[in-house]
This record gives C-alpha cells, structure tokens and sequence, in this order.
C-alpha cells in the first residue's frame, strides 16, 4: 500500500490533466505546481494572441514609404517572431518587394537588425536605437500616446537616422481575464514580463488583471526576476511561449510552454498546454493540488492499517486470516481512493 500511495495518484492526475490537454512532464512537476506562490507571464502570444497587426504608421518628412515597406519587408523576412512577422505582412501589402538581407541579428527584448542595399536597418523598440546612439525623439511623444492606447511603438531607423514609427496592436487571449481572475483565487500572484514600454504593458494588464508589471525585459531580465522572487523565498512558475522565454522558462521551479510557441520553450517547460488556454494553467496548478491531496490521504490509509494491526497482531489478537485481508483492503483502498481523482472538475470560471 505504502509502493502503490503516490505512484497511483500521480499516474492517474497526470491522466486527467492529459485528457484536458496538459501535458505532464514528470511527477516532480505536479508535485511543485501544487506549491507554486508566483506566476510570472510573458506578454505576447501568451497572455494576448500573438496575432498582432500594425495599426498606424508615420514616416519622417521625405521619407519615401514604398523605400521604407521594402527596407522592413526585407529585415523582418527572416525573422520568427510575432512582431516581426506583422510588420513584413504591413509591408508586404504596400507591395514592397523584399530583397536580400545580410547579416540578420535578433536581439532580444530589442528588436532585429540587418544590412540592406548596402543600409544598415534597424527595426525595434526605443532601446535597440539608444544602444547604436540613433536620435529618436521626433517620435517620443507619439510613441508614448501609441502605448497608452496598448499599442507597441517600433521604431524603424535607416543608417542613423530614425526614418519612422509603426504601431502594432494585439488582443488578450479569450480567456485571459477569467484565468488571471482564477489563479488569484487559487492564491497565487501574477506578474508581466515584457520587452514592451510600461505604458503599453500596463494597458494590457489592466484589462486581464495582472497583478505586477515589468516592462523594456530582455531575456536576462526575465531570467533575473524569476530567480529574484526564489531568492524571496518564493516557488514560481513561469508560462512563456517564444526563444526569449527560454532561460525564464528552465529556471522556473515550474515551466508552463503554450503549445503552439516555440521549439526551444516547448523543450524547456516542465508542462505544455497543448490549446493555448490560459485557464489550462489554473486547472493544472487545481489538478496538481487534488493529486497532492490524494497522496496524503493515501498514505494515511496505508499507514492506519498497519498503525492498527501491528500492535494487535504482537499481542496475539488478530488472526492472521483477518491480517491478509486487512493488508489487501489497504491496497484496494489506495487504488480505489486515487481513482476518486476522475472525477475532478474544474473550479467553475464564474465563481
């Protein structure tokens, strides 16, 4: 009964979570998700879709916007990334022709940067343009009222000039608010990381009721709040979707993948939520604390057993017929008490 105790529960949580689309890795993760204090979540693709579009676009005076779709068309071709992706796609539809792009670098948390015809084009946040000591303040106001609508201003600089500012929106996955909403009451607390500007962060987590925000976070940064909150004290999980989440993700106690991120996040994460729903994390971290709970029952169920009939077997009073049924019916408790896990529910979403 004492073998069969965990290994059952675990087996048969692991189960049920696979049957909702979550994806356990290992029982040490189910274990730990059922003690997780912090959340920390990356921003784009995880808590909104990941389909983000450009929503507006101003150049500076005698720029030329066919030369500048195909300057962006051409740098973002190689880029994976959801920014980058609705960037090429605005362009593209302007009908620029994309030519060859060298020497293509991503930064992280920044942007992307690439040579072509025989330019230097950078295309990212106010930050990727400070570190190449590039002048962008013709666009600092408008790029602070595009954040506090919730959209991300990117810069687009040509040389060492900033020749214009885009803006690209994105919409909070459905379900977000319901899951951020459940997750608080589930006890935990929610934070934002993003490579976004403040404002821009703070608009989005407003809407789905986020309770901290860390905005302009590079994959360091990320990496260096989760260990800051477990030098706190704190076991956090952290649920991430892309290359940059990746150092976050394997450093978490917990790593929570959305199913359609990257390989690398995938690889990192500890449990993949294979329908990209944010409430899959709230049911796993439910479903972890149920199987916990089991566990402890089953022990007890174990151990009472044996706590009752050791001392009346020594002091000749039980039969040894009465023992091998009581030793059977220990195990048949275990295993009867852990398939009590099928019936799990998820806790209703309007409480």
């Amino acid at each position: 009964a004492l073998g069969l105790a965990t290994p059952t529960a675990i087996m048969v949580g692991t189960g049920q979570a696979a049957r909702r689309g979550i994806y356990i890795r290992n029982g040490e993760a189910l274990e730990t998700s059922s003690k997780l204090t912090t959340l920390v979540f990356d921003k784009t693709g995880t808590i909104t879709e990941g389909k983000p579009v450009v929503t507006d676009f101003l150049a500076a005076e005698s720029e030329d916007e066919a030369a500048l779709a195909t300057f962006v068309a051409s740098a973002e071709a190689p880029s994976e990334h959801f920014l980058g992706q609705a960037l090429a796609a605005w362009a593209r539809e302007r009908g620029a022709k994309v030519r060859a792009a060298k020497d293509f670098n991503a930064r992280p948390g920044r942007g992307v940067q690439a040579f072509v015809s025989g330019k230097t084009i950078r295309i990212g946040n106010a930050a990727l343009l400070e570190e190449a000591g590039i002048d962008a303040a013709e666009f600092a106001a408008q790029a602070e009222a595009w954040s506090g609508e919730g959209k991300t201003p990117v810069f687009v600089a040509i040389g060492q000039r900033c020749a214009a500012l885009l803006a690209v929106a994105d919409r909070p996955r459905a379900g977000a608010k319901e899951a951020i909403a459940l997750l608080h009451r589930l006890g935990l607390t929610t934070v934002m990381a993003t490579g976004d500007l403040e404002a821009t962060a703070q608009y989005i987590a407003r809407q789905v009721g986020i309770d901290r925000v860390v905005a302009r976070a590079t994959p360091a940064d990320k990496l260096a709040l989760v260990r800051s909150f477990q030098a706190e004290g704190k076991r956090v999980g952290m649920v991430g979707d892309g290359i940059n989440d990746a150092p976050a993700l394997a450093a978490a106690d917990v790593s929570f993948a959305i199913g359609g991120g990257s390989d690398v996040a995938l690889e990192a994460a500890d449990v993949t939520l294979m329908r990209s729903d944010l409430l899959s994390v709230a049911d796993a971290i439910d479903l972890s604390r149920a199987t916990l709970a089991k566990i402890r029952q089953n022990l007890f169920f174990a151990f009472i057993y044996n706590v009752l009939g050791i001392p009346l077997a020594a002091l000749g009073m039980l039969n040894p017929v009465i023992a091998g049924a009581a030793m059977a019916m220990s195990s048949v408790s275990v295993v009867s008490n852990s398939l009590l896990l099928r019936r799990w529910k998820p806790q209703r979403r309007d409480a």
